[in-house]
């Protein structure tokens, strides 16, 4: 933390804690001390979000906009308790209070999963449905019996659960970013205070308000104090405008993260129970509303889970049959391939089965001289350059090393023509940055004629030793790094 913040810090702390303690004096006192703490965050905010850009800028400015409107109704509510000794109940202080919030969890909602959510989508969604289940029993449990014994509108009720809901939601979110992502993590973890703050303030209110005054505990007004201070320290802290770069965490649908979900989707039934053995009032728009927010998240969630499974188990199965060096199909796939296409030779169904065998004759040479990732590169121009001078229907394999393989069916003709390419391709100097290379070849050629039964690795054996031979019959061994000119590459056929 530069000394900067450290000073913001130190001064929204000496002006936090006295507010915090004149909210015990009386009545006018509380709502003027939760008046001035509503301008602290909106100092900040009004430095900061001119700095920022795109989403997160547009999500801040909801949220200046939400904290401006609860900063008009604090001042109603301060101005009708000092005339009437009563906080404003009007139709202008419901909507204040109802917009201020709203455009404050909107904003929040925005801000975050803009920097975080796309890095994370699975943990948001697990995230947001823990804050789901967790708001279910703190409502359920708490907050609506409370409502039930003042007696309060169908409206304020269903207002004030929405709210529990989308606020849990969003302090799930920002619980996950704690965790997972150190850079924001100090910030993170004030606007966490700052939701429980709120939230508890919320729960004080509902449980001690007087129905005559409508004046709540002293304490609420604190919490609300305290929630207040903590949104403007998370603001000013230097971590609120880290770069957000999480680790992907894993996403295996594995038995845990089933009985995870199973169980979020079972607070609302298990709440349902105990309250009926209790005797405790049920909220039917709880169960009906957290399980229409909860059911398609989970079923989100589980099709994502799913969906990585069947992506990693792709990964998986091309990692298996193909070469991580060049995306060539490797040994295992083409012996495969070859086997299939020697079954139809020998069925009479196929014009012949031709294998090409290729070996770099100057590879080690390069590999010794330049390093691996020269020759890794080499590698990866020859394999290119291989496939594109065979036809679509041929198969071009890495049979290990400098030694690549290229299946196809059709006559020894056909097999010429296709190693006639091959070797031009290959005669081509490769260049590798400032390295200049060869990657020229031995071709040797085998073919399975129309029902012939042979064994693949009979043939592969075969096309082996052609390949030797042809290597033998190079003129002399120059060295690797000059290219000699096309037309002068033995060939093995004629």
């Amino acid at each position: 933390m530069d000394r900067g913040s450290r000073r913001g810090h130190v001064g929204i702390a000496l002006i936090g804690v006295p507010l915090v303690a004149v909210c015990a004096l009386g009545p006018s006192w509380r709502y003027a001390a939760v008046s001035a703490a509503t301008f602290l965050p909106l100092a900040v905010l009004a430095v900061q979000v001119p700095r920022r850009s795109g989403a997160d800028r547009a999500g801040w400015s909801l949220v200046t906009a939400g904290v401006t409107v609860l900063a008009v109704h604090n001042l109603q509510n301060q101005a009708a308790v000092t005339a009437t000794g009563r906080p404003a109940l009007g139709m202008l202080a419901a909507v204040t209070l109802a917009l201020g919030y709203v455009l404050l969890v909107a904003g929040g909602a925005v801000a975050v999963t803009a920097r975080y959510t796309p890095t994370d989508r699975g943990g948001t969604l697990d995230a947001a449905v823990i804050g789901l289940a967790a708001a279910s029993l703190v409502w359920g449990l708490l907050i609506y019996p409370a409502h039930v014994r003042r007696g309060s509108s169908p409206g304020t009720v269903a207002y004030e659960m929405l709210l529990v809901l989308l606020v849990s939601a969003l302090a799930g979110v920002i619980l996950r970013m704690a965790v997972v992502v150190p850079t924001v993590r100090t910030a993170a973890l004030y606007l966490l205070l700052a939701i429980g703050a709120s939230t508890a303030a919320d729960v004080v209110f509902t449980l001690t308000e007087d129905r005559i005054s409508h004046l709540a505990s002293w304490s609420a007004s604190a919490l609300c104090v305290m929630a207040l201070v903590a949104f403007a320290a998370a603001l000013l802290h230097p971590s609120s405008t880290a770069a957000v770069d999480p680790e992907p965490p894993p996403a295996r649908l594995t038995r845990w993260r089933l009985a995870f979900l199973g169980a979020a989707l079972a607070t609302n039934p298990t709440l349902v129970v105990v309250l009926q053995l209790t005797g405790g009032p049920l909220d039917p728009a709880l169960v009906g509303g957290t399980s229409l927010a909860m059911v398609p998240l989970v079923v989100l969630r589980i099709s994502q889970l799913a969906r990585r499974q069947a992506e990693t188990e792709r990964r998986l199965h091309d990692l298996a049959a193909h070469d991580e060096l060049t995306r060539l199909p490797n040994r295992r796939t083409m012996v495969q391939h070859l086997k299939v296409l020697l079954d139809r030779c020998a069925a009479g169904v196929s014009p012949g089965v031709v294998v090409l065998y290729i070996d770099l004759d100057d590879f080690k040479a390069v590999n010794d001289t330049h390093g691996h990732v020269v020759g890794d590169q080499l590698l990866r121009i020859v394999a290119t350059r291989i496939r594109a001078a065979v036809r679509p229907e041929d198969l071009v394999a890495r049979f290990g090393g400098d030694e690549f393989v290229v299946v196809l069916e059709g006559d020894r003709t056909v097999g010429v023509e296709v190693g006639t390419r091959i070797e031009a391709s290959l005669a081509r100097p490769v260049t590798v940055g400032v390295v200049r290379a060869s990657g020229r070849a031995s071709i040797g050629i085998a073919v399975a004629a129309p029902g012939q039964r042979i064994s693949a690795e009979l043939l592969l054996d075969r096309a082996d030793a052609e390949m030797y031979c042809a290597k033998r019959a190079r003129p002399g061994r120059p060295d690797p790094t000059p290219i000699p000119p096309p037309g002068t590459i033995p060939r093995l056929w004629s």
